[in-house]
């Protein structure tokens, strides 16, 4: 072999190590790539659940809350107004109340469905199922709040009324936020099914910070 011949072998050799050499790297940084953006693909959604949950928890409170003001009852419209008692006016006005309120919880439940879907796609059905345990809590709820406006209804018939005050007898009484330091029963309950949620979502949080560079202490 002449000399002319090595050097062309050993040119080949060196462009062909670099080629391979090229082609490790490049799926190396594609891999990361992968993981990089499947990271920030999880870290959004744990996110965007994160602060719904927080949202559909200040709606449910919301419901809960004691005082109905005057803003949030409106007035029922001047030809029914004039055909109505005073007390029909006050049931139209809170059921009406009643309703604006509980739209905000189903509006966040709502958003919360469509992601819960998507967490059920790429990591099981954990997810799904501690959500259960939060809308057990809110059809509770929303029970105890549709028998509070049949009741007040001066056009329910009394025998549906006397069969929900047979029902409600065996219920808990969660219509009502006691609005103290210490949570009642009820938002204890609804405090602790979220907590969960937030147990199983912030890891994935702390997954995404670190691959980042970002310390898990340093977490907000």
């Amino acid at each position: 072999m002449t000399c002319t011949e090595i050097v062309s072998l050993l040119k080949d050799l060196v462009l062909s190590g670099a080629a391979i050499t090229g082609a490790v790297v490049a799926v190396k940084g594609l891999s990361t790539w992968q993981h990089q953006l499947k990271g920030q693909s999880e870290y959004e959604l744990s996110r965007r659940i994160l602060v719904t949950v927080f949202k559909y928890r200040d709606a449910i409170n919301g419901v809960r809350h004691p005082a109905m003001f005057a803003y949030e009852m409106p007035s029922p419209p001047e030809d029914a107004a004039a055909k109505m008692n005073p007390e029909e006016i006050r049931f139209y006005g809170t059921s009406k109340a009643y309703k604006e309120r509980w739209s905000k919880v189903q509006a966040e439940r709502k958003s919360l469905y469509a992601d819960i879907l998507e967490t059920e796609a790429i990591w099981g059905s954990e997810l799904k199922v501690l959500f259960k345990n939060v809308f057990v809590l809110e059809h509770e709820l929303f029970t105890r709040i549709s028998h509070y406006i049949e009741l007040i209804n001066p056009d329910a018939a009394e025998a549906s009324k006397e069969a929900i005050r047979s029902i409600d007898k065996k219920a808990r009484d969660i219509m009502y936020d006691n609005l103290s330091d210490e949570p009642d029963e009820y938002k204890k309950d609804l405090f602790s099914a979220i907590e969960q949620i937030e147990k199983y979502l912030k890891p994935k949080l702390s997954h995404e910070k670190v691959s980042y560079g970002v310390s898990p202490d340093k977490i907000p």
